[in-house]
């Protein structure tokens, strides 16, 4: 399997999967992208 990412950080973000995919592990992936998403807001806020 082969996951390539496409992106910056003035733009939006793509993810293009390759071969068959097993959905819980991109749902697992997901769920972790968006944990850590949400940590580092709080982190932001905190200190601002």
């Amino acid at each position: 399997m082969s996951v390539g990412v496409i992106g910056g950080a003035d733009g939006p973000t793509a993810i293009f999967l390759a071969s068959s995919v097993d959905w819980i592990w991109v749902g697992v992936l997901g769920i972790v992208v968006l944990g850590v998403a949400f940590f580092f807001i709080l982190r932001k806020r905190k200190k601002g």
